[in-house]
């Protein structure tokens, strides 16, 4: 499984392991990310964990290529489990985002989360920040507007994937215009895909906000802004 994402996602998919979740983007012919998110398997099963608004779409997608590798795709629908620590037999499941990690058996019953922890989960990865896109926002950005190489979920030095040629020409010619970064909010929280304005960069596009904790009405969110 891993030698047939070797040529979709923008990681290197040799260095996916099954107890660490692996940054990754998954691009179409033109460069624009489809999906972001984390991989982890081994050479026999690979789990892609993206938006839940994605997971259909990113299966479509792929199986028309995975039918000539004799590949099976499969869409999870159920919740899947968290945890802030992790340990898989005995190893320490590292986080993907902070100290949140995937829970043991993720697709257990026994390990989905008692409650929803997705706000939570949604504020840390604005915190950090970490651009993981939802439909709204599908095949509309460059991995370098999305912060993607920072994330590590980018390797430059792996070889061809869908979309590389324009991502790597970008990457080295100097020309993304635009970047990934945090903003605050009071009022009604913007959706995915709303226009987002300050007096600094002008207009730009959400990519995703939260409620505060703690105080209604207001929030943080990470919008694609100009330099």
């Amino acid at each position: 499984m891993k030698v047939f994402l070797q040529g979709y996602l923008t990681c290197n998919s040799d260095r996916i392991e099954k107890n660490t979740p692996t940054p990754m983007t998954l691009c179409n012919l033109k460069g624009r990310v489809i999906a972001n998110g984390w991989a982890l398997g081994d050479d026999e099963q690979v789990m892609l964990v993206v938006h839940r608004s994605l997971a259909a779409a990113v299966a479509t997608f792929l199986k028309p290529y995975a039918m000539f590798s004799k590949i099976q795709i499969q869409v999870e629908t159920e919740a899947i489990g968290v945890t802030q620590v992790a340990e898989v037999g005995g190893e320490f499941c590292r986080p993907f985002c902070g100290d949140w990690a995937l829970a043991p058996g993720l697709l257990t019953p026994d390990s989905a989360a008692d409650k929803d922890q997705s706000i939570a989960i949604g504020q840390a990865l604005i915190n950090h920040p970490f651009a993981w896109i939802s439909e709204a926002v599908s095949a509309k950005f460059l991995p370098q507007v999305l912060g993607m190489p920072d994330a590590g979920a980018v390797d430059f030095d792996k070889g061809c994937y869908l979309g590389q040629e324009i991502v790597a020409r970008a990457q080295f010619r100097g020309a993304v215009k635009r970047v990934v970064d945090q903003f605050s909010w009071n009022g009604s929280c913007p959706a995915p895909g709303d226009s987002w304005e300050d007096a600094e960069h002008g207009s730009g596009t959400v990519i995703s906000a939260q409620n505060q904790l703690d105080a209604a009405g207001s929030g943080t969110g990470l919008w694609i802004r100009s330099l």
